[in-house]
This record gives structure tokens, C-alpha cells and sequence, in this order.
């Protein structure tokens, strides 16, 4: 008894002297809270927050925190030293946090991109993630580019850092190819082949974070890469799924710069594998480049080329800037979809979606990209809290991908008139709320540079509006109330009620006064972020030649860049006319075709005619006699070349048969070449061709008859047809 009683004072005074040692060193000795232990948990198809309640809620430290935090269990010696990593700011399991930066092309027309992922090279370093523990590919070859006006710097925004200095590349050149991508992200060294690289791969473990940054061309259901074939969606996502059912990460999140990026998620990425991704782009548009030549703020007069691309450069900018210790990715996503959507009027700007496991929105934006990225980074000014705070316009609902109608298929329908817009003014509140949320948007676009300019007057008008028409309708409620309260005890209260309610009114009204105040310094902060322009990713591989154009150093050179960018124009021109073409001769060959583009149109009677395809040869019939039906087979063909055709939509992925799709680019490149990052775009055909239930063999026949009767431009056929897809 004796000997037990001593041990109990033994273990007394070991653990006052552990608590005193808690105490001197800072340290809160505490149960994780319920809320945060629910958070760490993957509920399939639960909401994610609001980004200011998320933002309270990680001031308020509602994470495992204080001695829930691997840092205060490596000073007690509870874990090893190879365990040893940055303290995660939500869950003290975490070991290690990873990251995995992708750049898929090559070329100084691609500037952006490999500038895109050295900015997120330093980001992260900063931030506190290893070096050893970060994966880059890029093919590496703009910074000593003969283009570039500062050789071995690249600069990811106008008077910015040399963001390329200390950057350890870890496959460059062709071992930059989707192969060596999908091994790397499983953590599997033997799939790399040998000589390529560092050799490095994602080697993450079941309590670890990874983050992947992905920048470069995109289309339906495909990213590229500057080597080898695309990355498929269904490849990312099994990729995904494996390395979940091997305890190969606890939670992930995947950052996609693409046109089409949401196309890979889209249907595919399931809620149950602790994923989380956030793209660019929504299944059916551009995402876009900025910081081009001619915009404010523009690169060095000496660049000929795009510094960034939009939505890359909002939430790197977003991370330097804010303080992501308390920043949740739920308040980031809605910063960054403020700007790329140019504050949600979505002209010169896209859709930023979100994908897989919400609930880790909830989490702090630092678990991924840095906890040591607090704030007042960069050169960029004005790094106060109302540019980390989310400016006015519908509040960010995760919602799929807008859907546009048949007979409206067209980027300025995707732009103005968007499902998911509207779709977004529901979810911001509920009846006459939500359409004042939602017209914030349309307040913003005015003056400037044009249409697309924000105001900040009229930012700081739509807020007071928001904040007085609250204000009001309290007031007046309060006034019938006071009313009625007057007739009964006039007698009993008199002056007192009186001052009473006015007391009330004042105050609603300073509060109402302070909301929009709040608000309008918000609006402004955001407008001092935002550039003049941007450009879609295709039209922004233009850029050097347009500026060549105008600003070349002799008339020769000027010549050279006008014919290099005319030729450029007519290849793209001639790709998009043979695939046209190439729709038109399988639905006037194919009627069963013709069926199913029609009542994905909702045109019942588009069957056509027998005069119309009663003719002798092929090629022939891509110009049918028939004029009512020409017309309506044309309208059919540039359906089935542009149009989603149902796909994607809310659960329902771009393509069933992900190998037909596959089968179909091979056809493509056996008969045009491979396809590059213009002719990627006609994915969209050949997955609605795959649909359609059609087989690879006819859309090769199909593109041969296209090309043999004329299209495709001047000196297309045979061998020519590669050198013009």
C-alpha cells in the first residue's frame, strides 16, 4: 500500500512538472473540441461552410490545437524525428504534408505555366513544407528561353520576385509525360522509368496531406502534357482512389488550372476518398491568362508573353497575402472565385468549381500551402484584412457544373447567363435576399476599361443597399411594433418606450452603417487586386505574336510575326472547319446519329431527308441539294462538335467509355497528327461521339472524307494533314 501510494505521488509530481513545463512553454493542455473532431471526418454529400464562418471559427482555434499539435508531441519525444513536419493547423495526427507541381507544356507561348508553378515552388517553401517532400515537373525551358529579356528568371506577375531562382526541377523535358505524373502521384519510384528524373514520387503515408497544383491546357476530359499522351480524367481519379484504398494520404486537395478542368471531376471524383479539388473552369469553358502585354498591370514592355494565368495567380496572390493559419480553403475558394469570375459577372473570367469531399473546405488553407504563409507576403499592396475577406456578390455554393441549353451552346451563354449563376443567387439566402446578393454582380460592371470594369462606388452603393434595405425593414417592423405597443401602455410607459425604440433605431442604423462601411472597404481591396484584362488560354498562346506584331524590333521582324500569326489563325481555322466537316459527314452517313444529336437538341424533327444523302460519293454528300435540310444538318453538326450533349452533368461524367475516348484521339492522330493544345479543344466531338455509340474506325473514314474534299485548309492531305492539326 505504501509502495502504491508513493508511485501516485511520484506520478503527481511528474505531472506538475510536465503542466509547469506546458505552462513556460506556451502551451494549452486541452481535449480537441467536438467541432473539430467532426470536421476531420469525410461525410459523403455534406456542405461546406460559408467562408466568414469558417474564417471565425480558426481564429477562435477550434482545431486540435495547443497540445494537440505534432509539434508539442515531438517536445515530449512522442515522435520520431523522420516524422517531424510543419504543425498542422487542424489535426495533430498529421506527419507530413506534400505537394505535387505540375506544369504540362512547354514553349515560350506557355510562359504562364511554368511560371504559374515556380511562384507555387516558393509559396509552399515558404509556407514551411519541405523541399524534400515537394515534386516538381516542368519541362523547364523559358528560362533561358532566347526569348526571354532576362535570362534564368521567370516572373509570375509585373514587378514581382524572380520566382524560378533556388527551384529544384525533378523531371524536366519529355520525362514530363502523364505516365511519369500518375507514378509519382502513387508513390510508386519502380512505375518511373529509370534515368527519368530525380526519381522522387509523392512516398505519403496514411496521416499525411498532399497538395497537387496542376497549370497548363485543358479540354473535355483531358489535360495535356508536353509529352507523350493526355492525362485522362478516369486515369486521375483511380489514381486517386488506389492510393486511397492503400492508406496512401489522410486527406488531399487538388488545385487544376485547365480549360474544361471541371470535366475531370465532374461525375467522377466521389466524396469518399478524402479528396478535395477546386478548378478553373467548369466542364465547358476557358480558363484564362492575365498579366499579358497591353494590360494594367502588364509585364516589362520587353516580355512578349502572358505572366500568369487567372485563377492561378488569385489564390497564390490570396495565400501571400492573407493569413492562412486562420484562412480556411472555404474562405480562399470564395476569394478566388470572386476574382476569376470578375466578380461574378463571368465576362472575361470563368466558373471556379469544386469537387469531392467538401467538408475539408473547412479546414485552414496553411494545412496545404504553408502554415508559416501569414500574411504580407509578395510585393502586391494593400494586404489588409478586407482583401482576405470575401468580396460582394452571390455567396459560393459548391454546385455542379452549369448546364447550358442546346439552341444557346455558346461561351457568351456560359458567361452571363449561367445556371450556375443563377443557381447561386438561391443559395445565397432565402426569397428577396438572395436576389439582392445576386445582383451585387451586376452593380460591379461599370466604368473603367469598359463594361468589365468594377466600381467601387458601385460596390460600396450595392453593399449600403444590402445593409439599409436590412436596416428598413427592421425599422419598420419596429415602427408597427412601437405602434401598437403606444395604443395599449401610453399611459404606463409615454416618454420612456419612446426613447426607448429610437435608442433601438439609432443603433440598427449604426450597425447598418457599419456593415456597409465593412463592406465597401472589402469592394475596394478587391478592386486594387484586379487587373484590367485577361485572355482565354488559347487565344493567350497568341500573345507573343500579336506583340511582335506591333512592337517587333525591325519591319522584318514585324513581317515575320504578322505571317507566323495569319498562318497560326488559318491552321486554327482549318482544324475547326474539318471537324465540322467531319460531324456533318457522319451524321448524313449515320441517320441513327442524326437521331440521337436531335433529341439531345430537343429537335424531334431533324431526321434527314432521303434527297438529302442520295448521293454517290462521301465527300459529296457534305453538300446536300436539300437546303432546309442542309441547314438543319449543319445546325446538328455544330451540336455534336460543340455542344455537351447532356454531358457532363450533376452525377454524370463526360464520357462512359473512357477507353472509346482514347480509341478516338488515336483515330484522330492516325489520320490529323497528334492533337496539340488547340486541336484538344474537339475532345468534346469525339466524347459525344463515344456516347452516340459510334466506333473509332468511323470517325477516322470520316475525317479522310473531310480532308479529301478540301478541308482542313491549303495543303491538307496525306502528309500535309500533320503539319496543319
Amino acid at each position: 500500500m505504501l509502495l502504491l501510494q508513493r508511485h501516485v505521488s511520484a506520478l503527481t509530481v511528474l505531472l506538475v512538472a510536465l503542466i509547469g513545463h506546458s505552462w513556460r512553454e506556451g502551451i494549452a493542455l486541452r481535449l480537441p473540441s467536438l467541432y473539430s473532431m467532426r470536421s476531420s471526418i469525410t461525410r459523403s454529400g455534406e456542405g461546406a461552410m460559408s467562408g466568414d464562418a469558417e474564417q471565425s471559427d480558426a481564429a477562435h482555434g477550434h482545431g486540435w490545437r495547443g497540445m494537440s499539435s505534432s509539434t508539442d508531441f515531438e517536445r515530449i519525444g512522442l515522435l520520431k524525428d523522420s516524422q517531424k513536419d510543419f504543425t498542422d493547423g487542424d489535426d495533430w495526427t498529421i506527419r507530413n504534408h506534400w505537394a505535387l507541381l505540375v506544369a504540362g507544356s512547354s514553349g515560350w507561348f506557355n510562359y504562364r505555366h511554368q511560371a504559374d508553378v515556380c511562384h507555387a515552388y516558393q509559396l509552399l517553401l515558404r509556407g514551411g513544407l519541405r523541399p524534400a517532400h515537394m515534386v516538381v515537373m516542368m519541362y523547364d525551358d523559358i528560362a533561358y528561353d532566347i526569348q526571354n529579356p532576362f535570362p534564368g528568371q521567370v516572373f509570375n506577375a509585373p514587378g514581382g520576385p524572380n520566382v524560378y531562382d533556388g527551384v529544384r526541377v525533378d523531371y524536366s523535358g519529355a520525362d514530363v509525360n502523364a505516365a511519369t505524373f500518375l507514378a509519382v502521384l502513387a508513390g510508386n519510384a519502380s512505375a518511373v522509368p529509370p534515368g527519368s528524373g530525380s526519381g522522387r514520387v509523392i512516398a505519403s503515408g496514411p496521416y499525411d496531406r498532399i497538395f497537387v497544383f496542376y497549370s497548363d491546357h485543358g479540354s473535355p476530359g483531358v489535360l495535356g502534357m508536353p509529352s507523350g499522351s493526355f492525362l485522362y480524367a478516369d486515369q486521375l481519379v483511380a489514381a486517386l482512389q488506389r492510393k486511397h484504398a492503400r492508406g496512401g494520404y489522410k486527406e488531399a486537395v487538388l488545385y487544376v488550372e485547365a480549360c474544361e478542368s471541371g470535366s475531370m471531376f465532374e461525375g467522377l471524383l466521389p466524396p469518399d476518398i478524402a479528396v478535395y479539388a477546386t478548378t478553373a473552369s467548369n466542364a465547358f469553358e476557358s480558363s484564362w491568362g492575365t498579366y499579358c502585354p497591353g494590360m494594367t498591370p502588364g509585364p516589362s514592355p520587353l516580355f512578349s508573353t502572358c505572366l500568369g494565368d487567372l485563377y492561378s495567380v488569385a489564390w497564390m496572390e490570396n495565400a501571400e497575402l492573407c493569413d492562412l493559419s486562420h484562412e480556411t480553403l472555404m474562405t480562399q475558394y470564395d476569394i478566388v472565385r470572386n476574382r476569376t469570375s470578375r466578380n461574378y459577372t463571368y465576362t472575361m473570367g470563368s466558373h471556379v468549381m469544386q469537387y469531392g469531399s467538401l467538408v475539408i473546405t473547412r479546414e485552414v488553407a496553411g494545412d496545404y500551402q504553408g502554415m508559416r504563409n501569414r500574411g504580407g507576403g509578395g510585393d502586391h499592396p494593400d494586404g489588409d484584412a478586407a482583401s482576405c475577406r470575401a468580396g460582394p456578390g452571390p455567396h459560393p455554393s459548391p454546385s455542379p457544373s452549369p448546364y447550358p441549353s442546346s439552341s444557346s451552346f455558346s461561351s457568351s451563354a456560359l458567361t452571363s447567363t449561367s445556371t450556375s449563376h443563377r443557381r447561386d443567387d438561391v443559395s445565397a439566402g432565402g426569397g428577396d435576399e438572395g436576389a439582392v446578393r445576386g445582383a451585387v454582380g451586376t452593380l460591379l460592371r461599370r466604368g473603367g476599361d469598359g463594361d468589365d470594369a468594377v466600381d467601387a462606388a458601385a460596390a460600396a452603393a450595392a453593399a449600403a443597399a444590402i445593409a439599409a434595405g436590412a436596416g428598413t425593414q427592421m425599422d419598420t417592423v419596429a415602427a408597427g411594433e412601437g405602434e401598437g405597443a403606444a395604443s395599449r401602455e401610453d399611459t404606463m410607459q409615454g416618454a420612456q418606450s419612446w426613447r426607448g425604440r429610437r435608442q433601438g433605431r439609432r443603433r440598427r442604423a449604426a450597425e447598418a452603417e457599419a456593415e456597409a462601411e465593412a463592406a465597401t472597404a472589402t469592394a475596394e481591396a478587391h478592386l486594387r487586386m484586379r487587373q484590367s484584362g485577361s485572355l482565354e488560354q488559347r487565344d493567350a498562346d497568341l500573345a507573343p505574336l500579336r506583340y511582335r506584331q506591333v512592337y517587333g524590333r525591325t519591319p522584318e521582324d514585324r513581317h515575320e510575326a504578322q505571317v507566323a500569326l495569319e498562318r497560326e489563325v488559318s491552321r486554327r481555322k482549318a482544324v475547326d472547319a474539318a471537324a465540322l466537316a467531319t460531324a456533318t459527314s457522319l451524321l448524313n452517313h449515320h441517320p441513327e446519329l442524326t437521331l440521337k444529336v436531335a433529341a439531345a437538341a430537343s429537335l424531334a424533327a431533324a431526321k434527314p431527308t432521303n434527297a438529302a444523302v442520295t448521293t454517290t460519293t462521301p465527300g459529296n454528300t457534305l453538300y446536300s441539294s436539300d437546303a432546309s435540310n442542309g441547314g438543319l444538318v449543319t445546325m446538328l453538326a455544330k451540336e455534336l462538335t460543340n455542344g455537351p450533349m447532356g454531358r457532363p452533368a450533376p452525377g454524370r461524367p463526360l464520357v462512359d467509355d473512357w477507353d472509346c475516348l482514347r480509341a478516338m484521339v488515336a483515330a484522330w492522330g492516325d489520320v490529323c497528327g497528334p492533337m496539340d493544345q488547340y486541336t484538344m479543344r474537339h475532345t468534346r466531338l469525339l466524347a459525344n461521339l463515344c456516347n452516340a455509340g459510334l466506333a473509332p474506325a468511323l470517325l477516322a473514314q470520316s475525317l479522310k472524307n473531310a480532308v479529301a474534299a478540301g478541308f482542313g485548309g491549303e495543303g491538307v492531305g496525306g502528309e500535309g494533314v500533320g503539319r496543319i492539326f
